[in-house]
């Protein structure tokens, strides 16, 4: 039932909260962008790691993403020799363990990526000498090895580059995108019946277990969750369809929850300081490899920047800027073949 008053007031409310999830998420989503300094960075530090670049990005790492990157970046360190099978598969020889972090011989940017590369690197090689022919497209390691080696720390992966307000901002802005979905089945309740309480509850608990409930697969915890959502949603758009609905209230909350709680909650990112400067010098280093020309990526060795430009998912876009004619020495291939790794 349409009632002016009530419904203006609700209105209001819906659209005030619209606009606090867009605030936040520019405010904060270019709140790292800002820091970026502008200068020319040309190189990574010693012993940087493809994992370092999604941990500064992101604040987690995903290994099993990053096959490629870490077998170039591991022979480049000495510590494997790559030889030619096929296009997509080859051969990893260990030469030497990686050493543990308190060792001189250890070079690394930050040490709990580090002990956790180490790890991975353990659980692909038992030991100096052993080989592993593995396919360049597939992980190293699987979900269960890789889940165990995270869990084997107390410290966080994101310490350091995320602080406990960046968590605290992600349930503001999430919270937030919900609330007008809830409004508008209390405006139903208040003008109408009840019934404005069932879309929220079945819309909070295919939400719930979509976004939290992380150790159920993700398509069984899809297609469940989307039978309850998509419910909720038709019948908040059916129970406003039958009044007039001037601001388009059920609409208006439906979109902002899906785009704010899946798109624009990815934006409220809350840095550390120290973590700002990281990241300023990765962007500057990933626009120098995308947007210098030929004549100076040429300089470059291209197998040591081989492994950030598959952390920066960039290879394809740059690979024809650098020299590449030659073989690294670390690749043993008789007939010539360099295969999809290089």
């Amino acid at each position: 039932m349409y009632k002016p008053i009530p419904y203006h007031i609700f209105a209001i409310a819906v659209y005030v909260c619209i606009l606090a999830v867009c605030i936040l998420a520019l405010v904060f989503g270019l709140r790292a962008k800002r820091y970026v300094k502008k200068e020319k960075i040309t190189a990574l530090p010693r012993g940087f790691s493809p994992l370092d670049v999604q941990r500064i990005f992101i604040g987690k790492t995903y290994p099993r993403r990053l096959t490629r990157a870490l077998i170039v970046h591991w022979a480049q360190a000495g510590y494997i020799r790559v030889e030619y099978v096929s296009r997509y598969r080859v051969k990893l020889v260990c030469l030497k363990m990686m050493p543990v972090h308190n060792s001189e011989d250890a070079a690394f940017f930050d040490r709990g990526t580090y002990v956790r590369e180490r790890d991975i690197f353990r659980r692909v090689f038992d030991r100096s000498g052993m080989s592993v022919t593995v396919n360049i497209n597939r992980p190293l390691i699987t979900k269960i090895q890789a889940k165990t080696i995270n869990e084997s720390y107390a410290a966080r992966e994101d310490e350091g580059v995320y602080s406990t307000a960046h968590y605290k901002l992600k349930v503001i802005t999430f919270i937030l995108s919900f609330a007008p979905f809830v409004l508008c089945g209390v405006y139903q309740c208040i003008t109408s019946s009840f019934v404005g309480l069932f879309p929220i509850f079945m819309m909070m608990l295919g939400m719930f277990v979509f976004r939290f409930m992380r150790m159920i697969p993700f398509w069984f915890r899809f297609i469940w969750s989307a039978m309850w959502v998509v419910p909720a949603a038709a019948l908040m758009l059916a129970s406003f369809i039958r009044i007039f609905d001037p601001w388009g209230l059920a609409y208006a909350s439906i979109a902002i929850l899906i785009v704010g709680s899946y798109i624009l909650v990815q934006f409220a990112d809350l840095r550390e300081k120290l973590n700002l400067a990281d990241y300023s010098d990765l962007t500057n280093y990933r626009k120098f490899l995308l947007f210098s020309h030929r004549v100076d990526l040429q300089k470059i060795d291209y197998y040591e920047a081989l492994p950030y430009l598959y952390a920066f998912r960039i290879k394809g876009l740059v690979k024809r800027k650098f020299a590449y004619d030659t073989l690294p020495d670390w690749f043993v291939s008789p007939s010539g073949e360099r295969g999809s790794l290089l």
